[in-house]
C-alpha cells in the first residue's frame, strides 16, 4: 500500500446496534408541537399504561362534559326560582357562574390528584332540597343555606381525610357494591326514558307509557338504535355522533326544545359574585340548620360513594380487593367544590352519574376529567349553545350507559336471600324513589338489620339447644337413677 493512498479507519463506522439505538431516538422524538403535547399528557396521566389514547381521553371529556352541560342552565333555573313576592334567592347569573367555576374546578382535582376519569358538578335533587327543603321549608336564608352547605363540605372532607368513608363502603360486601352499580344504571336509563318521552308521569299509576305520536320520543328512539348499531360496530366517538345527530335533526325538523333561551344572560361579563355566608342560624336555629347539614352531609356521601364506585367499576380501575386507587381525592374534589360553590352561590358538588358516558367513550384516566374541566370553566359563553342542544339529544346516551352498567348483576348470588333482598332493594328503591343515596341506604340498612336479626335467631337456638341439652342429660341422670334402684331392689339380700 503506497504511502499517497487515504484509508478510512474502521472505527469511524458506528456499530450496527448504535445506528439502530440512533433511528429509534429520531423516531420517538416529536417531529411537531401536537405530538410533543400528546407525549406529555400520554407521560402524565399514564394513558397508555390503561388502554387508552390521548385522542379517546380528549373525545370523552367532551362527551362528559355534552351529557352534563344541562346542569349549566337548570341548576340555575331551579336556584333562582322566585319568592311570592318575585324576588329571587340567588340570581341566575350568579348561580350559573357558580354552576361552572364549582364544576370545573372539582373535576380537575379530581382528573389532576386522582387521575380519575370523573365529572363533578352540582348535584340534581340537592339543588331542589336547598331551594326548596332549606330555603322555604326549614326558613333558613340564601345565605345560611350556603353556610349550611359549606359546613357540610368541611365535614365531609374530614370523614374523607380520615379514611371513614373508604372503611364503610369497605364494610359492605361484594354482592351489595356490584347492586350499587346495577342500580345506578336502571337510575340512569330511567332518566333517559323520561327525557326522550317514553316514560311520563301518571296521577294513577305514577309513571305510564308516553304519547307515541309524538315526533321527539321517535327522534331519540332512533338515535338510541344508531348509536347502538355504532357500538356494536365499535365506531369511535359513538355517543358524540348521536348526540350531534339528534341536535341537528331536532333543529332541520323544527321539534319544541324545552331549553328556552336565557334572555339577558351575560354571565362570563362580570365577576363572579361572593356571599357572605351566615352561619349565626347554627346558634340560633340549630334545629333547622343542624338537619340541614345532617341531611346534606348523608346525601352527598352516599350518592359520591356509590356513583365512584359503580362507574371505577364500569371503567376496570378497581383493584384486586375491589377498591378504587384515589377515591379519597374524589371525595375531597367533592368537598373542595361544594366549599367553593357555597362562597360563589350554588348548591353541593358530587360526581354526577353521567361520567358513565364519557367511560363508556373510552375515558380511563383524569385526562377526561381535565377536559371537562376546561369545558365547564368555558360554559358561560357557551349557554346559548348549550341551550339548542334537546333533551332527547343526551337520551340515548343514558339509556345505552344504563344498559351497560348491567353486567355486576351476575356477581350477585339471588339463592342467598341475605344478599339478594338488600341487593334488590338497592336495585329498585333507586330508580323508584329517584334517589341514588335512598336506594343505598336502603340496601345498607336491609343488609345490617336482617344481619341482626339471623344473628338473634342463631343466639336464641343456640341457648334454646343448650337447655335442651341440659334436660336431656338430666332426664338421662335420672333414668340412670332409677335403673340402678330397680337393680338395687332384684338383687336378693344375703342370708
Amino acid at each position: 500500500m503506497s504511502h499517497g493512498t487515504y484509508m478510512e479507519p474502521l472505527i469511524s463506522s458506528p456499530p450496527a446496534s448504535l445506528a439502530k439505538l440512533d433511528l429509534a431516538v429520531r423516531r420517538a422524538r416529536p417531529t411537531s408541537p401536537w405530538e410533543a403535547i400528546s407525549a406529555y399528557l400520554d407521560a402524565a396521566f399514564t394513558v397508555r399504561e390503561r388502554g387508552s389514547t390521548v385522542g379517546q381521553e380528549l373525545r370523552a371529556g367532551l362527551v362528559t362534559w355534552v351529557t352534563m352541560s344541562y346542569i349549566v342552565v337548570v341548576n340555575p333555573i331551579i336556584l333562582s326560582a322566585r319568592y311570592a313576592d318575585g324576588s329571587s334567592p340567588i340570581s341566575f347569573h350568579a348561580a350559573c357562574r357558580a354552576t361552572c367555576l364549582s364544576a370545573a374546578f372539582a373535576s380537575g382535582f379530581v382528573g389532576l390528584a386522582a387521575n380519575l376519569p370523573f365529572g363533578l358538578a352540582a348535584g340534581m335533587g340537592l339543588n331542589s332540597y336547598v331551594r326548596y327543603g332549606i330555603i322555604d321549608r326549614l326558613g333558613l336564608s340564601p345565605e345560611a343555606a350556603l353556610a349550611a352547605c359549606f359546613t357540610q363540605a368541611v365535614l365531609f372532607a374530614a370523614l374523607a381525610a380520615s379514611g371513614v368513608v373508604d372503611r364503610v363502603q369497605g364494610a359492605l360486601p361484594h354482592a351489595l357494591k356490584s347492586s350499587i352499580t346495577v342500580a345506578i344504571g336502571v337510575f340512569q336509563a330511567f332518566v333517559g326514558l323520561q327525557l326522550m318521552g317514553l316514560v311520563v308521569k301518571s296521577d294513577t299509576t305514577l309513571v305510564a307509557l308516553g304519547d307515541l305520536s309524538q315526533p321527539n320520543l321517535w327522534l331519540a328512539f332512533t338515535a338510541t338504535l344508531l348509536v347502538a348499531g355504532l357500538l356494536i360496530r365499535k365506531t369511535t366517538g359513538a355517543l358524540l355522533l348521536g348526540i350531534c345527530f339528534t341536535a341537528v335533526a331536532s333543529q332541520l325538523l323544527g321539534l319544541p326544545n324545552p331549553n328556552q333561551p336565557s334572555a339577558g344572560f351575560s354571565a362570563g361579563v362580570a365577576a363572579p359574585t361572593l356571599f357572605d355566608l351566615d352561619f349565626t342560624p347554627a346558634l340560633e336555629m340549630p334545629q333547622e340548620f343542624g338537619t340541614a347539614v345532617i341531611c346534606l352531609l348523608f346525601i352527598v356521601v352516599f350518592d359520591t360513594a356509590g356513583v365512584q364506585h359503580g362507574i371505577g367499576q364500569q371503567a376496570g380501575l378497581l383493584n384486586a380487593q375491589g377498591f378504587l386507587p384515589g377515591a379519597k381525592y374524589g371525595y375531597l374534589g367533592s368537598a373542595f367544590g361544594t366549599g367553593l360553590g357555597a362562597v360563589l352561590g350554588t348548591s353541593p358538588v358530587i360526581i354526577h352519574n353521567e361520567s358513565a358516558a364519557g367511560v363508556q367513550e373510552g375515558g380511563r384516566t383524569g385526562l377526561c376529567a381535565v377536559t371537562t374541566a376546561v369545558l365547564f370553566l368555558l360554559s358561560p359563553a357557551l349557554v346559548p349553545v348549550i341551550e339548542l342542544i334537546p333533551p332527547e339529544a343526551t337520551a340515548p346516551c343514558l339509556v345505552l350507559v344504563g344498559s351497560m352498567m348491567m353486567g355486576p348483576v351476575k356477581d350477585i348470588d339471588f339463592s342467598d336471600l341475605r344478599l339478594a333482598l338488600p341487593a334488590f332493594l338497592t336495585i329498585c328503591i333507586t330508580p323508584l324513589a329517584y334517589s341514588i343515596s335512598a336506594g343505598i341506604f336502603v340496601g345498607i340498612a336491609s343488609y345490617y338489620v336482617l344481619g341482626g336479626i339471623l344473628w338473634l335467631a342463631e343466639v336464641a337456638a343456640s341457648l334454646g339447644n343448650g337447655r335442651a341439652a341440659s334436660k336431656a342429660d338430666l332426664s338421662s341422670k335420672r333414668l340412670m337413677a332409677c335403673e340402678a334402684e330397680d337393680d338395687r331392689e332384684l338383687v336378693p339380700e344375703a342370708p
